[in-house]
């Protein structure tokens, strides 16, 4: 009896979290969204912690080489174009993302470690490739 009442408690512990884990499915996607069609860096600068990290076929960048990039060029001219998202839990406060992205000349596959910092996710680490045709 008592092992079944561990393996219930168990079941249910892990029904809960994934039952969590897809209502902040759809948040992040949004955030993604929000992120993808910021107009600058001060609509989306609270979703970057100061250790963040990014890679790309430039190299290694940190928030700040974000933030100053998104200042200097031009904002996006048209609509946030993504798709193809999978967002996979490690555990209730951290998630990895992957998604395509972009259009003709910047199409891209991006991945992203998003971690829950003070209630509010943030996003620790993204990488990003170019999309072949």
């Amino acid at each position: 009896m008592k092992i079944f009442n561990i393996v219930a408690f168990t079941a249910c512990a892990v029904f809960a979290v994934s039952g969590v884990n897809a209502d902040e499915s759809g948040a992040l996607i949004k955030l993604d969204k929000i992120w993808g069609g910021a107009q600058s860096p001060g609509d989306v600068e609270s979703l970057f912690p100061s250790n963040f990290m990014a890679v790309d076929e430039e190299g290694v960048s940190g928030r700040g080489d974000l933030l100053k990039a998104m200042a200097t060029d031009d904002p996006p001219a048209g609509p946030y174009v993504a798709g193809d998202y999978k967002v996979e839990f490690l555990d209730s406060n951290t998630a990895v993302m992957t998604h395509s992205a972009g259009t003709g000349d910047d199409k891209h596959w991006s991945m992203h470690l998003w971690r829950k910092n003070g209630g509010k996710w943030q996003v620790a680490a993204t990488a990003s490739v170019e999309a072949d045709d």
